[in-house]
């Protein structure tokens, strides 16, 4: 792995411990990440006492843990690219203030954790797929960060791993703690469907704001390899894919009803076209994406797929307890 160098004293100090831990787990997604790690719990649920059962508790504690704790393993390995970044660069004096090595165990102590949490739902269910699923997470999280293989650097699998790591993965924990190990087709597709919005953003359009900076350090993502502009499209389509899956999945589970909870994407995709249409470059793609305003009205998108998805559920819900 790449390991981050010593910084100047000056530098590292001027960062709180407190304010470094927040910073290498990127709390500040919080909000929008919130909802990644429930969406599967609530489309999974027949009633609402499904909800806190102590598999599903444990199940979002495996999947907050599983997620910001994949932060700090990219926050270790991404060091040479994020003091570069404009966007970043705080997680970069994170890094700095608390020592690679520190970083590093961290990362690891965590994931334990996760792993011995699965082993608990595993044995409460009857089903290990939980320890599976898992390590299938923890896995890509590796294969993404970890040199020499390090898969971040080879265009396609950047979003292959992102997608399994961010998307497949917490979504099909929360489903299967919740609905007692099973997984029906709506499920399946649904998840498909959820499974391609992480490909789209994560994998795609948010390599975009650092081709500068991936270029530098030879990380061959998508946008480095393809351009921005040819890159936003692709993430344009896949999230149009994923909200026609998305769509079909909550029919097959609640009914023609159910397409309701795909509109957050439609409207996600639209304001992407718009951002698209703005572009007469690669530099200006790039700027555009960096921009706080820009950055702020995508995070709230990104939370209107995933509520329209989560508010389906409550809704069924309400409806079984009336």
């Amino acid at each position: 792995m790449t390991t981050a160098p010593a910084a100047p004293p000056a530098v590292a100090q001027s960062v709180t411990v407190v304010r470094a831990l927040r910073s290498i787990h990127r709390f500040e997604v919080v909000p929008n990440l919130i909802l990644v790690l429930v969406w599967g719990m609530f489309v999974a649920a027949n009633r609402p006492s499904d909800l806190w059962t102590v598999s599903s508790i444990l199940a979002l504690g495996i999947n907050g843990l599983s997620l910001f704790g994949g932060f700090v393993l990219n926050s270790y390995s991404d060091y040479p690219i994020d003091v570069r970044s404009p966007v970043k660069f705080y997680v970069a004096r994170g890094v700095e203030r608390l020592g690679s090595r520190q970083v590093l165990l961290i990362y690891i102590s965590e994931q334990i954790i996760t792993i011995a949490m699965s082993v608990i739902v595993s044995e409460l269910l009857h089903n290990w797929a939980f320890v599976a699923v898992k390590l299938l997470g923890i896995g890509a999280g590796y294969l993404y960060n970890a040199e020499p293989i390090r898969l971040k650097r080879r265009a396609l699998w950047n979003p292959v791993m992102n997608s399994i790591r961010m998307g497949f993965v917490p979504g099909l924990i929360g489903y299967l703690a919740v609905h007692e190990g099973q997984i029906g087709a709506g499920g399946w597709v649904l998840l498909t469907g959820m499974t391609l919005v992480t490909m789209g953003r994560i994998g795609f359009w948010v390599t975009v704001m650092d081709t500068h900076e991936d270029t530098a350090e030879g990380i061959r993502t998508p946008s480095v390899v393809y351009g921005p502009r040819p890159v936003m499209v692709t993430a344009i389509t896949l999230g149009a894919v994923a909200t026609v899956l998305s769509g079909i999945g909550l029919v097959l589970l609640f009914g023609p009803w159910g397409v309701l909870g795909a509109l957050g994407g439609v409207g996600a995709q639209a304001y992407r076209i718009s951002l698209l249409r703005r572009v007469t470059d690669d530099r200006s793609a790039i700027s555009l994406l960096q921009k706080r305003p820009t950055i702020r009205r995508e995070r709230l998108w990104d939370k209107a797929v995933y509520g329209g998805v989560i508010a389906v559920g409550i809704v069924h819900l309400l409806l079984a307890i009336i």
